[in-house]
């Protein structure tokens, strides 16, 4: 789950076989809510594919064909006349195409789709290519689609990169300085920013559901996207033929949960991380923050100094990415020799060591700290002060690591946002029953979803199964290098065949494609 991060804000089985097991779920015996284009038409109209290539993003796939689905800005008024546009792209099955549709959310809040539609569709086996039109779509707000956040600027405050820290006293700092951002924010959008949440965008989904005429939806979510699929899952359990939740989220979330759980989450990365790349990582890991407590190191060819908030985040974001996991022990290495140079009073050492450094360059995959922060604020009303702010900075600290205070950043989310403003989604964590239970795809030491949120969701949803995997990847359906995990996703998928039981798969290690 990409949330704003501390310098963002502030084996095969046969095609054939599992082919023919494509048959539609039978309907569930849940009650589904109130249909969402109950009093309203929604419309898709056709448009050209926009060209991201320019961008970096792969080329759109062979098939695909974009429209506009125009829907209600606020679903609770539907013909109140104010409209907004989602932008739709339908990368068609390569055999009997319109009859099986898989949808998707990479994360966020306020992940984009459309740019990621050649990359994540390269990602399927051929089975699910041939078989399921692929259904890619921003969310309300997101990216090419509507309603847009205008005139936003963070601001960005972190406590002091060497020494103690009076927590109580930062945490005022970013709810005087945050906060006042994100009531200018809320105010500068009074058109976008309620709208914005997770209620809307799963009736969005079922509208789209219709418009474009697939019997049930088949929902891939990944990290808060497992937010969307278990909302819409509660709101319209009739509508899904197969259910993968991707890096859950937990179940009856809030914000204080939220930042009160991630520091135990981080460290459980980092230990699951050393536990696989050698358990002397771990301990050279305590020892540079040890030293960054009181100092920071100045990377080859200068820029921002490696402090110990840079250097959690950056951790955090690279044991995230399988590819970029391979490298993260050499800078281990080669920051824990600058670090024991530096000790010795050996400059000179220690300056050669640093020129292994490359410079951290973190960047928030979601850019957009002030979308990612209304969406969850508008789906969960409780509000953290200062107060308890602090204090889970402090335990966090005595617990982990002074590193780990800045961990709680989630609960800071709504720091300025009134409980008022929120539109709660359906939280409700009884247990529930579907046509088809769910595929919950988890791994040991994700420091985004921590592994406990997705078992802990997972038990609400009866006959679910679990499959984990002992990595600290985070999301890891069909990108992820373990086949263990991407054979029981493809056989679920196309057979509607859960593992009989609960599974676990061992460290998988990526391999770059061989390019020419």
């Amino acid at each position: 789950m990409n949330f704003p991060s501390l310098i963002g804000r502030v084996a095969a089985v046969s095609a054939f076989g599992l082919a023919a097991g494509l048959i539609q779920a039978a309907p569930s015996g849940a009650e589904p809510a109130a249909d969402a284009a109950a009093g309203f038409t929604p419309t898709l109209t056709s448009v050209a594919c926009p060209d991201l290539t320019s961008g970096g993003a792969s080329p759109t796939p062979p098939r695909t064909k974009c429209s506009t689905l125009t829907v209600p800005l606020d679903w609770s008024t539907p013909n109140d006349g104010r409209t907004v546009d989602i932008l739709v792209a339908v990368t068609s099955a390569k055999r009997k195409p319109g009859r099986l549709g898989l949808t998707w959310n990479p994360g966020g809040p306020g992940g984009e789709a459309i740019p990621r539609v050649g990359e994540f569709y390269a990602y399927l086996p051929k089975s699910i290519q041939d078989n399921f039109d692929f259904v890619s779509w921003d969310p309300r707000g997101v990216g090419l689609s509507e309603p847009k956040l205008q005139g936003c600027v963070p601001a960005n405050v972190q406590p002091a990169s060497t020494g103690p820290v009076d927590w109580e006293a930062y945490w005022q700092e970013v709810a005087d300085g945050s906060g006042a951002a994100t009531q200018a924010c809320i105010a500068a959008n009074p058109e976008v920013a309620p709208y914005l949440g997770t209620w809307q965008v799963v009736r969005d989904l079922e509208a789209m559901r219709q418009a474009l005429g697939y019997a049930k939806w088949n929902y891939w979510g990944m990290s808060y996207g497992t937010r969307i699929g278990n909302v819409y899952a509660r709101t319209f359990p009739s509508s899904l033929r197969a259910f993968v939740q991707d890096g859950s989220v937990m179940a009856n979330e809030s914000i204080t949960r939220f930042g009160a759980t991630t520091p135990a989450g981080e460290y459980a990365s980092l230990q699951v991380y050393s536990a696989i790349k050698g358990k002397k990582q771990g301990k050279k890991l305590e020892a540079i923050f040890d030293f960054l407590d009181d100092y920071t190191l100045v990377p080859a060819g200068g820029g921002a100094p490696i402090t110990r908030w840079s250097l959690m985040v950056h951790l955090n974001v690279n044991m995230r990415k399988p590819a970029l996991l391979n490298d993260l022990p050499g800078f281990v290495n080669s920051l824990y020799a600058a670090v024991k140079a530096q000790e010795a009073g050996q400059p000179r050492k220690a300056a050669r060591a640093a020129q292994k450094i490359d410079p951290l360059g973190v960047v928030d995959e979601n850019s957009d700290s002030f979308l990612t922060d209304l969406i969850n604020c508008v789906d969960m009303p409780d509000r953290p002060t200062v107060a308890s702010l602090a204090r889970m900075s402090e335990a966090a600290e005595t617990n982990y690591g002074t590193a780990y205070g800045t961990s709680v950043l989630r609960a800071s989310m709504c720091l300025g946002v009134p409980s008022e403003f929120s539109t709660p989604v359906n939280n409700d964590y009884s247990l529930l029953k579907l046509a088809t239970p769910p595929l919950f795809l988890l791994t040991t030491g994700d420091a985004g979803t921590p592994w406990v949120w997705g078992r802990g969701l997972a038990n609400t949803f009866l006959g679910s199964k679990v499959m984990t995997h002992n990595s600290t990847e985070h999301v890891s359906f069909f990108r992820t290098p373990s086949a263990c995990m991407k054979s029981a996703a493809e056989k679920y998928l196309l057979k509607l065949t859960l593992p009989r039981k609960d599974g676990f798969c061992e460290f998988a290690k990526y391999v770059p494609p061989v390019t020419n």
